[in-house]
């Protein structure tokens, strides 16, 4: 069994290992891009890895108060459609802008009554666009595999701002 907590900052050390300098994911770039335009206090319901470290670098991150939610990692694993839904809805509720990231590898079947478009990106933006129609993908990737660090940090990513 994989600990998620620990398998992004494995992955990676060995780059950190050969240059020095601790890597960041390109979708980690791209989540750090949109939650540093909001100067708020950001609740952390990720993956507890050196990334979110990195992150309270840049944003402040709290249990209390916060206007904005990160939600990725095996907080959103092995779940059917509806019940990805109905997770990433109660996660965002209280919450005027959210981070979401979903590894379309972890969703385990669909059974929401509706189809699915044979592209997996749009599939995942489909089911998004149920959650919140303000959902909105920050990124659409060529590639989404283990090579590209899908694992580590998930590569559909999306941001909602209610307000």
């Amino acid at each position: 069994m994989v600990n998620h907590d620990h398998w992004r900052d494995q992955q990676l050390n060995s780059f950190a290992n050969l240059t020095g300098v601790d890597a960041i994911l390109i979708q980690e770039k791209i989540m750090l891009d949109f939650v540093t335009q909001h100067k708020i206090t950001w609740k952390w319901q990720g993956n507890q890895t050196k990334f979110r470290q990195l992150c309270q670098q840049y944003i402040d991150i709290g249990d209390a108060d916060c206007q904005g939610v990160i939600v990725f990692g095996t907080i959103l694993h092995q779940l059917s459609t509806s019940l990805l839904v109905n997770k990433i809805q109660e996660l965002t509720q209280d919450f005027d802008y959210a981070y979401v990231a979903i590894n379309r590898y972890e969703v385990i079947a669909h059974d929401l009554d509706f189809e699915l478009p044979d592209s997996i990106a749009d599939s995942i933006d489909l089911v998004m666009n149920y959650c919140d129609p303000r959902f909105c993908r920050l990124h659409k990737f060529d590639q989404v595999d283990g090579n590209h660090m899908v694992a580590a940090h998930p590569m559909d990513c999306y941001k909602l701002c209610k307000l």
